[in-house]
C-alpha cells in the first residue's frame, strides 16, 4: 500500500473507485439520512472521477491516492488545499494567536472505497495530511489542519482530535457542512505518542 500524487497513470483506475455505502453499511440511519449520506458519498466519488485531476492541473488542490499496488486499485484518496480560518477571541487566546485568522492546510475531500471501510484508512489519510502540512511548514506557515464535514461524520473526526470551529460558514441550515479543525502540533504529537506506545 502506498500514497501517490494523482497523475495521468491513475486515471484508468478511478472508474473502479466506489465510496457510496450500501444500505447494510448504513443500517443505523433512517431512510432520509441514508439518502443524504449516499448523496454526499456520490459527490466524493464524482470528484475523483470527474474533477480532481483537472482541478489539480489548475493549482486548486493536490489529490493523493492510496493504492493497493498488488491489485492495482485505489483504496482511498485525499485532496488538500490551503486554508485560513476565522477564530473567536477566546479561541485565539487559547491557541496563543494574536490574529483573527490562522493559516491551515485543508482536507478538501477525503473518501475511502466502500469495500475498505472500518480498517483505519480514514485515520491514515488524516495522518498523511498532517505530514504534508509539516512539509509545507518548511516554506509557509500552517497552524491548523481543517476540514468541512456533514453531521454523520462529526463523531469520527472528533475521535481523532478535531473540534468544531466556533465560527461556522453561513450555509443552508437543513444540510450544512460543519467546519472543524485540529492544531497541527498537537495532532503530530498525538501521532508520535501513539507510535511510541508499546503494543500490548
Amino acid at each position: 500500500m502506498l500514497f501517490e500524487r494523482l497523475s495521468e497513470r491513475h486515471l484508468p483506475l478511478v472508474d473502479a473507485f466506489h465510496c457510496v455505502e450500501s444500505d447494510e453499511q448504513l443500517a443505523g440511519h433512517n431512510a432520509k439520512e441514508r439518502r443524504k449520506i449516499k448523496k454526499h458519498s456520490q459527490e466524493m466519488e464524482c470528484f475523483l472521477k470527474d474533477e480532481a485531476y483537472a482541478e489539480q492541473e489548475l493549482g486548486m488542490n493536490t489529490t493523493y491516492v492510496y493504492l493497493d499496488e498488488a491489485a492495482n486499485t485505489i483504496l482511498a484518496y485525499v485532496s488538500l488545499c490551503n486554508d485560513a480560518i476565522n477564530l473567536e477571541l477566546q479561541e485565539r487566546a487559547n491557541a496563543g494567536i494574536t490574529y483573527s485568522t490562522a493559516p491551515a492546510l485543508k482536507i478538501a475531500r477525503l473518501a475511502v472505497d466502500a469495500s475498505c471501510t472500518h480498517r483505519g484508512i480514514g485515520k491514515l489519510l488524516i495522518e498523511f495530511s498532517a505530514f504534508q502540512a509539516q512539509l509545507i511548514r518548511e516554506h509557509s506557515g500552517v497552524f491548523f489542519l481543517t476540514l468541512d464535514c456533514y453531521a454523520h461524520r462529526v463523531s469520527f473526526y472528533e475521535s481523532v482530535g478535531f473540534t468544531q470551529n466556533l465560527i461556522q460558514p453561513i450555509v443552508l441550515p437543513y444540510d450544512s457542512p460543519i467546519s472543524m479543525r485540529v492544531g497541527l502540533d498537537s495532532f503530530l504529537e498525538q501521532i508520535a505518542q501513539h507510535e511510541a506506545s508499546p503494543v500490548l
